[in-house]
């Protein structure tokens, strides 16, 4: 197991904007700050980075409000009915089935199984929003391949996306998309009488987590995170799927 990683902010990192290629501009801002990236290196990515470079916005102006969303508007009145109407639809569930309410908290159930507050849906000004990648783990992947490609290493990426809980002031960050890093760590312990114990630790949320001390919330400029020293076997197929309890 792991003794000792260290974890620090890509320098250099330009700020996105659509159509970008972010694998590229990780290799260029890594060689602009003398990084080497090494084989099992893993790459934590701003969720928000990868959906500005994929053109994932949504105008609210364009949005026409259902009779579900008001109601949950009644609810819920600090958020704007137009980006409820997006969470539900991001939910994939029109009838508002997939949506939690608990004070202020609004999270929903997303299609491929993640629980994310506000579906993942980030305001982008007062008229506009920001949608999740369409697919994390295709975006994960596409980041590593251009790494692999021009870096000649095999690194593993980790999406993450600010989340909260109900119970908890603030957000912590969590992996919404993984490429090479095996999301789930099972580990063996002594139990009573000499058996075995084994529990699953949701390795992939830790690294995010960890990364979102340094990372922080955007407009900080530091929207990817280098961690070194995670001791792993490189799993190509690897998917977020792999850690879910309720996968669609």
């Amino acid at each position: 197991m792991t003794n000792k990683i260290t974890l620090e902010a890509l320098p250099n990192v330009p700020y996105i904007e659509e159509g970008d290629d972010v694998g590229q501009i990780i290799s260029d801002a890594a060689q602009r700050g003398g990084i080497s990236f090494e084989d099992n290196d893993v790459l934590c990515v701003a969720s928000k980075a990868v959906s500005i470079a994929e053109g994932r916005f949504k105008s609210l102006d364009e949005v026409e409000v259902g009779e579900v969303a008001k109601k949950i508007h009644e609810q819920a009145p600090r958020k704007d009915p137009r980006t409820i109407q997006v969470i539900i639809d991001e939910s994939g569930a029109p009838d508002g089935s997939r949506i939690e309410l608990d004070g202020n908290y609004i999270g929903a159930w997303l299609p491929n199984g993640q629980r994310l507050t506000s579906g993942g849906v980030d305001k982008n000004g007062q008229d506009e929003v920001i949608l999740l990648p369409v697919d994390p783990d295709a975006s994960a992947r596409a980041i590593g391949q251009k790494i692999l490609q021009v870096e000649k290493v095999m690194v593993g990426v980790i999406i993450t996306d600010s989340d909260g809980r109900v119970e908890k002031r603030g957000s912590t960050q969590v992996a919404i998309g993984v490429y090479g890093v095996p999301p789930v760590r099972v580990t063996e312990s002594a139990g009573l009488e000499g058996s075995l114990d084994t529990s699953e630790e949701t390795l992939c949320d830790m690294m995010a987590a960890a990364a979102g001390i340094i990372m922080g919330q955007r407009g900080t400029n530091k929207p990817v995170v280098l961690i070194r020293g995670h001791e792993y076997t490189f799993d190509d197929s690897s998917t977020i799927k792999d850690a879910l309890s309720r996968p669609a």
